[in-house]
């Protein structure tokens, strides 16, 4: 073989070698994250959970701390170029507890499969409140009492025998449904769905863009509503009480159930009075469907 020969195949059978040992070292990569531990808090405390793209499991109870129960498993198939490296960041301050993740990612690529599963499992006093930040993932609370706060980017929500009296949520995409409510209701959502049923909140304030609203609440003598939509369905079933009804609108349909006395119509305000009820509804709509309903 010739001197040029050898020459070209050293760095041929180097760039071999480099592939075969990235290969191996990527053919499989399991990484499990466990905790389970439990929590001070004050029984009126706030917790603070900040993950992504966790199925996120929140339970109230007679009980007197936290216990976190977080199981995380990253499984890998073909060639990774990198690693990540997972953990979280739990604190208990002033009778409150935050869970923070810290992931610290150098992978730069990678070809094959990747699967996650990620869970955080909460038990905690039934008093607390909740304040929840996150990208993706599944939320399910039950019999929370406190205040609930929710910043989600695309997230599917589910509120269970909650009984606090302050709602406040921030949804890009995703659905919130509730089977009770009261206090105030303060929603800002995007491409997302509202559903809530057996309420009575004393005032609403909702900002949706290509959204359902869907609520079922009592009205509150000098309460304030205030519902804002572009797209979507706004659909008000009223269980007690009642007001004026002012709808500022565009290309949209307006139809009542029950007994609504109309003030004012023209092409884009419609005005009405249900009972006898000082409670005051704004509906601002522009191509949403809005559904009044008397029970």
């Amino acid at each position: 073989m010739s001197n040029s020969n050898k020459t070209l195949m050293k760095p041929l059978i180097g760039a071999l070698f480099l592939f075969v040992a990235v290969s191996a070292a990527g053919q499989t990569k399991d990484g499990i994250f466990k905790l389970d531990k439990e929590y001070n808090i004050n029984p009126k405390g706030t917790i603070k959970l900040n993950s992504s793209d966790a199925h996120v499991t929140i339970t109230g109870s007679k009980r007197s701390s936290v216990h976190i129960v977080v199981y995380r498993q990253v499984t890998t198939k073909g060639i990774v170029f990198g690693q990540e490296e997972f953990s979280v960041d739990i604190t208990e301050d002033n009778g409150n507890v935050t869970y923070r993740e810290r992931s610290n990612s150098s992978t730069v690529g990678m070809v094959g499969y990747h699967y996650e599963k990620y869970t955080i499992d909460i038990e905690t006093p039934e008093g607390v409140s909740l304040d929840i930040q996150g990208d993706d993932g599944h939320y399910k609370v039950t019999n929370v009492e406190g205040a609930i706060a929710l910043d989600l980017d695309d997230a599917d929500v589910s509120l269970m025998g909650c009984s606090g009296d302050s709602f406040r949520f921030r949804l890009d995409d995703g659905d919130i449904v509730m089977d009770e409510g009261k206090g105030s209701l303060d929603v800002d959502a995007d491409d997302a769905d509202v559903k809530i049923t057996n309420a009575n909140f004393g005032s609403i304030s909702a900002d949706m863009d290509d959204g359902d609203l869907i609520v079922e609440t009592s009205l509150a003598d000098a309460g304030n509503y205030y519902i804002n939509s572009q797209d979507g369905m706004i659909a008000l079933t009223i269980t007690r009480g009642g007001g004026k009804f002012d709808i500022r609108h565009g290309d949209t349909r307006v139809s009542t159930v029950g007994d609504f006395r109309q003030l004012e119509r023209s092409e884009n305000r419609t005005s009405l009075q249900l009972a006898s009820g000082t409670a005051r509804v704004d509906i601002r709509s522009d191509d949403a469907r809005v559904k009044l309903i008397q029970r």
